[in-house]
């Protein structure tokens, strides 16, 4: 392999992580990652040791920060961490390794001597990563899902109306349109003709219109002045959970006493850590007490157990009165929960803290009618996240979607979650009150935000 294969290889990883570490600067940057590679591949036959290497630093560089986490969880066992994060990041490179080595055997076995054909050929193997690494790279931890977090029309939500055609093309589609402006640009580098120049130009026209589209604004929805945010984790004693519950009124009357409008509070995933709200409604009348007289919502996260099964939920209370709760129908990898696989001792032993595993429900997703003109789907974490289309039939409501993201502090992953979110906003036509500790806002269909005080 020659020195500028090799250079050629990692400019393209680097080009392809780039938009994702440092997307509020350089989301136009998620255009270039394919050239070099493309490039390399017109000129040269590449082989699966060569894919291997250009996906193990394009995964390395993606999934530092869920590496990072990995590790810290492992706590004293930190050596262990890593050798679990490394052996994710090895399996991930297989399946690129396996494109490459498939697309170059193609060129061979029908000689593929036209730059074209072959240009055509490595967009195509690339499209296969992209949706491969989107819908099915999780599927060896017992899941049939993907990592959204890689996909490259996310960094594109900096400009939101760049994906003004997502809802009406499909994701699919637009992904292949993206393609076309790397691929149409490398043939221009390849050939330098008036003609390849005009293609490229031509691959840049729908982005153009959707730019010039543009959105000033979001737009202001009537029940936005009634939702606020309680963005705090409020940990309890076992024998004294009193003490959260005190802790909660204090915060609700203060939001209360700022302002007078708010009839909805929310809070984030696994906001309270005290279990089984349900069989301890008692708790709830010292707040109702504190906020007589007003009619509030108090919409937050939480856990609970039945039949020895943990479930992450989410809790709905109306002045005082716990109305329903929510299990959660997807668990995380590692944070959450083991694929099968990893079910040993020695791993349940450093990331099961306390022996508790959560639970995937099965349970329907309901509305949350919390008055006759609001209405609410609940979404936690993940499950925003890891649904390629809607998990519910109410097409039109408002979604809450309440996040942990209190691993990622400050860390480019707390953006991009953002990010999908707002993409995922676009692509279903749905108002999203998005609620972490991190940040908390409403996400409007065209993918726009405004910050919840």
């Amino acid at each position: 392999m020659k020195k500028l294969d090799i250079v050629c290889l990692i400019f393209s990883a680097f080009l392809y992580a780039l938009p994702f570490l440092w997307s509020e600067i350089f989301w136009w940057s998620i255009f270039m990652f394919p050239v070099p590679l493309l490039y390399l591949a017109c000129s040269q036959n590449l082989s699966g040791a060569q894919g291997y290497l250009w996906a193990v630093i394009v995964f390395l560089l993606h999934l530092s920060k869920g590496i990072t986490v990995i590790v810290q969880l492992a706590g004293d066992s930190w050596l262990i961490g890593i050798m679990l994060a490394m052996s994710m990041v090895v399996y991930q490179a297989l399946v690129p390794a396996l494109l490459f080595w498939c697309a170059t055997r193609i060129v061979s076995f029908f000689s593929l001597r036209s730059l074209v054909l072959r240009l055509a050929l490595w967009t195509t193997v690339l499209l296969f990563f992209i949706v491969w690494i989107d819908w099915y790279c999780m599927w060896i931890f017992g899941i049939q899902e993907g990592y959204p977090l890689m996909h490259p029309l996310i960094p594109l939500a900096q400009e939101p109306s760049l994906l003004f055609l997502l809802p009406i093309l499909g994701k699919t589609f637009v992904t292949i349109l993206y393609l076309l402006v790397p691929a149409s640009f490398t043939l221009f580098l390849l050939y330098k003709s008036k003609e390849t120049f005009l293609f490229f130009a031509s691959t840049l026209i729908p982005w153009t219109m959707s730019y010039s589209i543009g959105f000033a604004e979001i737009q202001e929805s009537f029940w936005h002045c009634h939702v606020k945010s309680l963005p705090y984790m409020i940990h309890s004693t076992t024998d004294n959970p009193m003490v959260a519950m005190k802790i909660l009124a204090h915060q609700i009357k203060k939001i209360i006493a700022q302002y007078p409008k708010t009839t909805i509070i929310v809070m984030p995933e696994s906001a309270l850590n005290v279990f089984d709200f349900e069989k301890r409604t008692e708790l709830f009348q010292l707040w109702n007490e504190e906020c007589i007289g007003k009619q509030i919502n108090l919409i937050f996260g939480s856990c609970r157990k039945e039949n020895e099964n943990y479930y992450n939920s989410l809790y709905w209370i109306k002045n005082g009165v716990l109305q329903t709760f929510f299990d959660k129908k997807h668990a995380m990898l590692i944070t959450e929960r083991l694929a099968d696989w990893m079910d040993c001792e020695l791993i349940k032993k450093i990331y099961v803290k306390n022996g508790i595993s959560i639970t995937r429900s099965c349970n329907k997703r309901v509305p949350l009618y919390v008055s006759d003109n609001n209405v609410f789907i609940p979404y936690i974490c993940s499950e925003l996240f890891f649904n390629e289309f809607p998990d519910d039939c109410y097409n039109h409501i408002p979604i809450i979607a309440i996040i942990n993201d209190t691993l990622l502090s400050d860390s480019y992953m707390q953006k991009l979650l953002l990010l999908l979110s707002r993409c995922k906003a676009i692509q279903w036509q749905r108002e999203i009150v998005y609620v972490s500790y991190g940040q908390s806002l409403f996400i409007d269909a065209h993918g726009l935000i405004k910050n919840i005080h």
